[in-house]
């Protein structure tokens, strides 16, 4: 895997996750800019997926570390900027679901 790879892959994840942190902000939708903003980075977000796969990445390889990564950063941003409680339960039960796809990635 080239740095190219890495790069879109850690795009793909960040424009996600502005999108899922700027979605409370909209206000169901109804607020235009920051609507138009978290769509945007949604978008931006499925185009690295594409070019991703684009560059011949196994769905089974690339998902997956999405699927891990996407969560885990959003948590990290209820907990930074929405003041969300950062229980050991939550962490926890994140961390064992990001291992079950690892392990599940390899089988």
């Amino acid at each position: 895997m080239n740095i190219t790879i890495i790069l879109f892959m850690i795009l793909s994840i960040a424009f996600q996750v502005v999108g899922i942190a700027l979605v409370p902000t909209t206000s169901g939708f109804t607020n235009p800019i920051p609507t138009l903003l978290s769509l945007a980075s949604f978008c931006l977000g499925v185009f690295f997926m594409a070019r991703i796969s684009q560059a011949g990445v196994n769905l089974s390889f690339f998902i997956p570390l999405l699927a891990a990564g996407i969560p885990m950063a959003s948590i990290v941003v209820g907990i930074l900027l929405y003041g969300e409680p950062a229980s050991l339960a939550k962490i926890g039960t994140l961390l064992t679901a990001c291992t079950l796809i690892g392990v599940a990635n390899i089988l």
